[in-house]
């Protein structure tokens, strides 16, 4: 064979090769995705309890917790959860929007972040915002306990006054088809705050909306306050929880999108080269055969 159809059989393989790996990736990228979705549906209980005790806690007006406090005037502390990896298609981008348009809106004087996913590092060093931490260790099934470093540090660092509102940067996952990156307040708590986290919690079908009327009365023992001490701590850890199992469920969605795009474009390649393979192959028979009729002719 002429040495052009080598060359085209040769990248034939090289694309049947990738079409393998991009395929193995859309299908583990969609197991991953359907876990998070599970995991993410499954906390949802814990935070409607939880925001069912606090609005009944909050009717007393006399009640005082420094997560509860406001600061209009203080800055602004933004958890940034990004990926590790790349191959998420415009996973990252929309982080980067969202992450961009809040510090172009607030100032960078103002706002401080807390990174989650190499990804996230990034962005915080590509926009000049100082770091007050940074976490890329997460595993791919985490639990709660993976979030309890990073809601100790938010906590600490706004009962200490550094910060006068802290909110978190996730993808909220509404289908396999549609991802969008948003912004969530989870500091100080609110009722409002932990309803809009609730409704945000899994796909747009399974949402429903959040009422907060006909709530149960509750007799608090030992007392509102020792209630309020172990909630709200709790409380912010669920947010942020969440915050993550909506971005992990968003990632892999998007990988798995992502890599079914990359294998349908290896299958168009390979039949345009197989084509090209053809054409080739079949010039050179072509050529073969007018060279022994014209030696014939000679002779």
């Amino acid at each position: 064979m002429p040495l052009s159809t080598k060359a085209i059989k040769t990248r034939i393989q090289s694309v049947k090769n990738t079409r393998k790996i991009t395929k193995a990736m859309e299908m583990v990228a969609a197991s991953k995705m359907r876990r998070a979705v599970e995991r993410s549906l499954a906390s949802r209980q814990y935070a409607e309890l939880a925001l069912e005790l606090l609005v009944n806690i909050s009717k007393e007006e006399t009640l005082d917790h420094p997560l509860l406090r406001s600061d209009e005037g203080g800055k602004d502390l933004l958890i940034i959860i990004a990926s590790n990896k790349g191959l998420c298609g415009a996973y990252n981008v929309n982080v980067w929007k969202q992450f961009s348009s809040f510090v172009k809106e607030r100032g960078k004087d103002a706002v401080g972040v807390v990174t989650v996913g190499r990804y996230a590092e990034r962005f915080a060093k590509k926009a000049g915002v100082p770091v007050v931490g940074s976490f890329i260790e997460i595993p791919d099934t985490f639990g709660i306990d993976a979030v309890r470093g990073i809601s100790r540090l938010v906590m600490d660092e706004f009962q200490e006054g550094r910060w006068g509102r802290v909110h978190v940067l996730y993808t909220r996952f509404l289908s396999s088809l549609s991802q969008t990156a948003q912004i969530q307040g989870i500091l100080p708590i609110t009722a409002e705050h932990v309803t809009h986290m609730i409704e945000a919690t899994g796909s747009e079908k399974d949402s429903a909306k959040v009422t907060v009327e006909n709530l149960a009365l509750y007799l608090f023992e030992p007392s509102e306050e020792e209630v309020l001490e172990h909630v709200l701590p709790t409380l912010v850890e669920t947010q942020i929880y969440q915050a993550l199992l909506e971005s992990s469920a968003s990632e892999h969605s998007a990988r798995m999108i992502a890599m079914k795009n990359a294998s349908d474009n290896a299958e168009d390649m390979i039949g345009e080269l197989t084509l090209s393979f053809n054409k080739a192959r079949q010039a050179a028979i072509t050529q073969e055969i007018v060279e022994i009729a014209t030696g014939a002719q000679a002779l």
